[in-house]
């Protein structure tokens, strides 16, 4: 890439204004009235024709080499079931559990990263990513609204974002944010389409005025920006950071659908439990993973 790796800060500070941001996609999940399947497969019509344009604009070649390429698309299948399992269970089960769900991400990253990475299991980024788990678990009634199949899908969207996160982690290296997204992302589409084969389409003028501002928003501002944001974190920061990070996501989610859905989402003392305990998870993480002056690069965070 011709732009230069962020430095540790930077990314840091990029990281966590990107997941404020992948906040707001769970709200706008439960917005949207159309079911999980449609939802996913629109919000991602709208992203890719964007990115095409991007790397046009920037004057980018549209492919890569032949392997890397088909990881992207391998990695993309990945995306897609994330994307399904994870707004199918904000249907079935409500924000809040999606959300809870979303926080075992840190504890499958932690399993998985050593494996793709090839090295052997970090005990303290293991005991962390528990903590995480149990961090969250206070920040909701795990009773409420969780049927078996909503925590499944719950369960299952985060394993899926374990896996292509950290895979992202090793393939994305040195190449540009627009072109990973943009095949990532086709092959998601693809991917969507095939559950057409089960699942009603809606054509889109069946689309209210709402939802498709909606799909516009999750589209553009919550897919775009912080899909590159995370591929360039990605060049400096662990996978397991960044997974650990995105367990304050349902913190921000919460606060949202507590203002929004009042007579659905309720804070309680958990919730301000919970939210103490993950922040200073994320700072013990980042503490623990700063650069030494004398010997360490930046790009190990």
């Amino acid at each position: 890439m011709s732009t230069s790796k962020l430095s540790p800060r930077a990314a840091h500070a990029l990281l966590h204004v990107t997941v404020f941001v992948w906040g707001f996609t769970a709200i706008l999940g439960r917005l949207i009235s159309i079911s999980a399947v449609p939802l996913v497969w629109y919000r991602l019509l709208i992203v890719i024709p964007v990115m095409a344009l991007v790397l046009r604009l920037k004057k980018q070649s549209f492919f890569t080499k032949p392997k890397t390429q088909r990881a992207f698309w391998a990695i993309g299948v990945l995306v897609a079931l994330h994307w399904l399992c994870f707004y199918g269970c904000i249907k079935y089960a409500g924000v809040a559990v999606a959300v809870l769900c979303l926080s075992s991400l840190t504890f499958f990253t932690a399993l998985i990263e050593p494996l793709v990475f090839k090295r052997g299991v970090v005990v303290a980024e293991l005991l962390i990513g528990v903590a995480a788990v149990g961090g969250v678990s206070l920040l909701v009634k795990f009773e409420t609204n969780a049927t078996p199949m909503g925590l499944g899908l719950g369960l299952l969207s985060s394993l899926f974002s374990a896996g292509f996160g950290t895979l992202n982690g090793v393939w994305a290296q040195g190449e540009p944010a627009e072109r990973v997204t943009l095949h990532e992302l086709t092959s998601a589409l693809l991917v969507t389409s095939l559950a057409f084969a089960v699942w009603d389409f809606v054509p889109p003028w069946a689309l209210s005025a709402s939802d498709g501002l909606w799909l516009m928003l999750l589209a553009i501002v919550c897919t775009v920006f912080p899909w590159l944001a995370s591929l360039r974190i990605l060049e400096t920061l662990s996978p397991y950071t960044l997974a650990l990070a995105v367990t304050l996501e349902p913190v921000y989610s919460l606060v949202l659908a507590y203002v929004l859905f009042p007579g659905e989402e309720q804070l309680t003392w958990r919730f301000y439990s919970g939210a103490a305990a993950l922040l200073s998870l994320v700072l013990l993480n980042a503490w623990l993973k700063r650069p030494k002056r004398e010997h360490r690069s930046a790009a190990t965070a």
